[in-house]
């Protein structure tokens, strides 16, 4: 996906270090007095041991550990080059990176040696926003050397929902069978049919002949009754006796792994990810339900919404639930009302859930685990701040912290240990540019960062520890290091859309709004292969503002 960035740079992350270009010796000018000498390499720098100790457990113990270091004035440091250890100096005063394509990885193993945790960061979302289908591998491997845990989790991720096309590239071939392992018993793993796990591990296993063992044992992760009858067809009448192919398949005809003699359900296929979305006119008595399938990129038909000339509700999943609560209603004239509806997607019924504690619109819900939370929006009367929490199962809603804020036509989104509000109406009906975080845990509200375009009726979603907000443009914010990232895409540039859903490793937009009308269109955003493709007629009918969520369901 494309991303502000200088002419000439390569798209792609090298996973080895840059060459370090040699400087001259320079004094860094510091609010306080240095008192200390550090040589790297050819360089001296003149820094302050307290300002160093404080950010860095590595310095604490040089200066102040007992050590023979901690009498000196003048000391040399080995396992880092000058010019990343003058750059970290520098981000030391100002803790701002000049990082680039070409000095992340020096500047981040520098880091990482010295200690200094900001700055490893700082790098580590650099490289997540840099990943990619091309080097999620390699990726993935540098991260686990370093121990950059999240870094790592995003690059499995890429990987687990791209399976079948990083299988093509040459680095997959090259990964122990431990990794590969790792891959298909992923309960997270998407896959289209099982017939390309089948495919991945023939392909990794004939590449080295004395993977033949190795692949006996990873062909028991795949799920023999999933397989189509057709590939299995094609595969045996393609089959040469001197493919090596076919060695492994006759071993595995005479030899079936215990857990296919067993009949044994693997973890991989248990849940699958559907999206599901309200829509049509509000003035008739019922809105249509439809659930789309990525696996198969179908919509199917639910029991509609029976409730005519209700709008501005909010939709949100909870567990297997489709939720919609609030929303304005006409009867003779226009009220808020504290209605609840969730669709049980078990039971393919719509029910009646506990009534808010207050009548609301234009808010904000969002579900997290086994609650559901509605925040802010309207009354009849004005904003309100109020949050309130359901319990699913429960029979009434609870009070929360409120917010910071009072907002209505905000984005929301479930990340982690928190929950984001995004921008949205204040009271003077003026655009709110702050994104509102509410701690899980602590049940405390934080500003956590201000969106440089912001807009109200944005929409959000989360995609491997990133938040995205969508509306006129296109933006991802790293939250823990407050670093907004435009997306420069022309599909996506100064258009406005009415859903918004992660499903699966990728973002799909829903129903673009063109005046006062909307179309049924969709837009399918995958930053990890440079995709961004808009597809007319693609659901049923148009959405309404947050009308679509994304619900995991769990395979009997």
């Amino acid at each position: 996906m494309a991303s502000q960035q200088k002419e000439g740079e390569s798209s792609e992350v090298n996973i080895l270090p840059s060459p370090v270009a040699q400087t001259k010796p320079v004094e860094l000018e510091d609010d306080t007095l240095p008192d200390t000498v550090l040589r790297v390499e050819a360089e001296a720098f003149f820094v302050n041991r307290k300002r160093l100790a404080d950010l860095s457990p590595y310095f604490r113990a040089l200066f102040f550990g007992g050590g023979k270091e901690s009498t000196k004035r003048d000391i040399v440091i080995k396992g880092v080059h000058e010019e990343q250890f003058r750059i970290l100096m520098e981000f030391t005063k100002t803790l701002k990176l000049p990082l680039n394509r070409q000095n992340v990885l020096g500047i981040l193993e520098a880091a990482d040696f010295l200690q200094l945790e900001k700055a490893r960061l700082l790098c580590c979302k650099f490289l997540e926003r840099e990943l990619h289908l091309s080097n999620c591998l390699g990726m993935m491997a540098y991260a686990w050397q370093l121990g950059c845990l999240e870094l790592y989790a995003a690059a499995r991720d890429v990987a687990l929902t791209h399976l079948p096309a990083i299988a093509s590239d040459e680095d997959f071939l090259y990964l122990p069978k431990e990794s590969v392992a790792d891959l298909l018993a992923s309960d997270e793993l998407f896959i289209t049919r099982e017939d390309m796990a089948f495919e991945v591990t023939l392909r990794w296993a004939t590449f080295d002949p004395s993977r033949e063992d190795d692949f006996m044992e990873l062909i028991g992760l795949v799920r023999p009754e999933s397989l189509s009858l057709p590939y299995l067809t094609e595969l045996l009448t393609r089959l040469k006796g001197s493919d090596p192919r076919a060695k492994l398949i006759c071993r595995l005809n005479n030899n079936f792994p215990a857990s296919w003699n067993a009949g044994r359900s693997l973890p991989r296929g248990r849940s699958r990810e559907l999206l599901f979305m309200i829509g049509g006119p509000h003035d008739v008595d019922a809105q249509p339900l439809y659930q789309f399938n990525p696996r198969s990129s179908r919509w199917q038909s639910c029991a509609p919404f029976e409730r005519r000339n209700l709008t501005q509700y909010s939709v949100a999943a909870v567990e297997e639930n489709v939720v919609v609560t609030g929303g304005y209603f006409r009867e003779i004239g226009w009220y808020s009302v504290d209605w609840v509806q969730m669709y049980q997607c078990v039971n393919q019924r719509w029910v009646e859930g506990p009534a808010l504690q207050k009548s609301r619109h234009s808010h904000c819900s969002v579900g997290v685990d086994d609650r559901l939370y509605v925040l802010g929006g309207s009354m009849d009367e004005g904003l309100v701040d109020d949050v309130e929490v359901l319990v699913l199962g429960s029979d009434a809603w609870e009070g929360a912290s409120p917010m910071v804020r009072a907002v209505e036509r905000a984005a929301v989104a479930h990340m982690g240990s928190c929950i984001y509000v995004a921008c949205g109406l204040d009271e003077n009906g003026e655009v709110y540019s702050g994104v509102q975080r509410y701690h899980l845990k602590t049940d405390q509200w934080d500003v956590v960062s201000y969106c440089p375009y912001p807009r109200y009726d944005l929409l959000a979603t989360e995609l491997n520890g990133a938040l995205y907000l969508f509306g006129g443009q296109a933006w991802r914010l790293d939250v823990e290091t407050d670093e907004w990232t435009l997306l420069e895409e022309e599909c996506l540039d100064r258009k406005f859309f009415t859903g918004c859903a992660t499903t699966s490793g990728q973002i799909y937009l829903l129903s673009q709004r063109k005046l006062k009308s909307a179309i049924p269109n969709m837009v399918l955003l995958d930053p990890y292969i440079d995709t961004c493709t808009e597809i007319d007629d693609a659901i049923p009918c148009p959405v309404p503002v947050h009308g679509c969520v994304t619900i995991r369901m769990i395979n009997d």
